[in-house]
């Protein structure tokens, strides 16, 4: 179709806004101002001389898809007028042919042009009817070469949006193998830990085959020692006379000093043997348990084979207190000297776990104040180390409820009802070491006058402006919320001591 055929016939302008076709109804049309003409001097066709009985151009019927496809000619020929002026001068040479896109299968026509909104090649054919270009729709018709040109930076954007995407998706892989190798290290650190624990108590295995070694020696010198006493002994029997007593005596002697001298440096070797233990901290120790989970330690002394567990809670390493049940079989077991003398001398701590109506409702955390007898008692009754213990038993009394001094009583570990507890160690005493201010978490013990409860233990609730008490020897650090909580339920006798154990720091 020619660009010409785009025109009126009468005054050969091209159809737009103002020169809109009308069909006269032969098939042809004419711009409007040309029909009001047409009207106005015999209403006959001007091509096919055919007449028509409008009186308005008005009333006869726009021919849209004409005007159509003159609006989308006119937006092609100031496009390609645009490039011609952006482009060099090629008036000397012959125009290269324009690109386009195939054969259009509807009308045998060149698909020269692409609308962008609906993302199909057209021909000119198709934009009479399917395609309506802005006011009237929404179309963008773009020549072949520059509809290629938006294809191709719609793509580009596309991939563009996908190498920010990968990228982002290869900082979050990198960030999770940052985090992955922060892992391996820690776990790493675990592992070098537990191998020099483990190596440490293969050194004590080989120590103590080597001392047990020596021991058994010492057994057969002994045994010499023994024999030779009884030479002497038999030489004095057999003496006859005074000569022969004289020489058996003397060979006696020279034996008694051999011997005791003997005796001398055994004692001495022995005051000097003592069980090396692996030496590890807290943090190892700490480390060792993230691995295992369980782990406990094994205390042999006094004839006797007890365990206690260790845990981590609140951030701190928990010595659960001894008892006779062993570990499970998957359990890591160490000397329970090697983890107890973690333990600091100076100013240690201890927890109760303390339970009523069948639930644990909380944890109570003392700190002793110094290194005093009071408090060492403390913390072997909350250990168990020497036997009886402050775990399964009860609080006893509460007194002063809701006024000045209050306080809370327990640690019968005898009796259970507050009428026994004595002292596991000689020397508890009272006076100016233990004379303190009546605070509230004031960690307290009987009075030396009441001998059979030097164990027993009370804690104060409730300030008490003024007064002292002689048998101050620790304070609670944490969980004296509980503590006030058991002194409100009734009976006192409720409140069960169900766990206590040693605190080892960090």
């Amino acid at each position: 179709m020619e660009e010409a055929e785009m025109g009126c016939c009468v005054c050969q302008e091209r159809y737009d806004e103002t020169r809109t076709p009308r069909n006269l109804g032969c098939g042809h049309s004419v711009c409007t101002p040309c029909v009001q003409e047409i009207i106005n001097r015999n209403r006959k066709c001007p091509e096919c001389r055919r007449p028509f009985y409008a009186t308005m151009a008005s009333a006869l019927p726009v021919n849209y898809p004409l005007l159509r496809l003159s609006r989308t000619l006119a937006a092609l020929s100031l496009q390609q007028g645009q490039q011609a002026a952006a482009g060099p001068s090629t008036s000397s040479t012959r125009s290269p042919r324009k690109a386009d896109a195939g054969e259009c299968a509807a009308h045998v026509s060149r698909l020269v042009m692409r609308c962008m909104p609906c993302k199909v090649w057209v021909c000119k054919e198709c934009l009479v009817m399917d395609h309506v270009v802005p006011p009237d729709g929404n179309c963008l018709i773009l020549p072949v070469d520059q509809a290629l040109e938006e294809m191709k930076k719609s793509h580009m954007e596309i991939i563009s949006t996908m190498y920010l995407t990968l990228q982002g998706l290869k900082n979050e892989v990198a960030n999770e193998i940052a985090q992955l190798e922060n892992n391996k290290s820690l776990h790493d650190d675990t592992v070098s830990s537990l191998r020099q624990i483990l190596q440490g108590e293969l050194d004590v295995i080989q120590e103590v085959e080597a001392k047990k070694k020596e021991a058994t020696d010492k057994m057969s010198e002994v045994d010499s020692w023994v024999e030779s006493l009884k030479e002497a002994e038999a030489g004095i029997l057999k003496a006859a006379t005074v000569r022969e007593l004289a020489n058996a005596k003397l060979a006696a002697r020279d034996c008694l000093a051999n011997v005791e001298t003997q005796v001398q440096r055994e004692k001495q070797r022995q005051t000097s043997v003592n069980m090396t233990v692996p030496q590890f901290g807290p943090q190892n120790l700490r480390g060792v348990l993230q691995m295992v989970k369980m782990m406990y330690v094994v205390d042999e002394s006094n004839g006797e084979r007890k365990w206690a567990r260790v845990s981590v809670h609140d951030c701190l390493l928990h010595l659960h207190v001894l008892t006779h049940n062993p570990p499970p079989p998957t359990s890591l077991i160490f000397s329970y000297s090697s983890v107890r003398s973690l333990l600091p001398q100076e100013s240690p701590s201890t927890f109760l776990d303390l339970g009523w109506e069948g639930h644990t409702h909380g944890r109570v955390y003392l700190r002793m104040l110094g290194d005093t007898l009071r408090g060492q008692q403390f913390v072997l009754l909350c250990s168990g180390e020497k036997g009886p213990s402050y775990s399964k038993t009860r609080l006893f009394d509460v007194d002063r409820v809701g006024d000045k001094g209050e306080i809370i009583r327990g640690g019968d570990y005898e009796n259970n009802n507050g009428t026994g507890g004595a002292a596991i160690i000689e020397g508890v005493f009272s006076g100016n070491e233990y004379l303190k201010e009546a605070v509230p978490g004031l960690l307290v013990g009987a009075h030396a006058s009441q001998t059979a409860r030097l164990g027993v233990f009370g804690v104060i609730l409730s300030a008490w402006p003024h007064k002292k008490t002689d048998t101050g020897f620790g304070v609670v650090t944490s969980g004296l919320g509980t503590l006030r909580s058991a002194a409100r339920h009734s009976p006192i006798t409720d409140i069960t001591v169900e766990n206590c154990g040693v605190v080892i720091p960090l």
